[in-house]
């Protein structure tokens, strides 16, 4: 299971709204990936994330 927006979203779209700055030019949003990196080997944390992607093999 990944979390395809992560917890970090809510963050950045507030950020985007209390500056009023655009999202994709904001410094926040260049360390996001980084960000997600960090989280992805814990398991509780995609769960914050409002979109899943689940993957499965046969």
């Amino acid at each position: 299971m990944y979390g395809v927006e992560g917890p970090a979203w809510a963050l950045l779209k507030a950020t985007e709204q209390h500056t009023g700055e655009s999202l994709t030019e904001s410094r926040m949003f260049a360390s996001a990936p980084a960000a997600a990196r960090t989280a992805e080997p814990y398991p509780d944390l995609p769960a914050a994330g409002s979109h899943l992607l689940a993957v499965g093999r046969h």
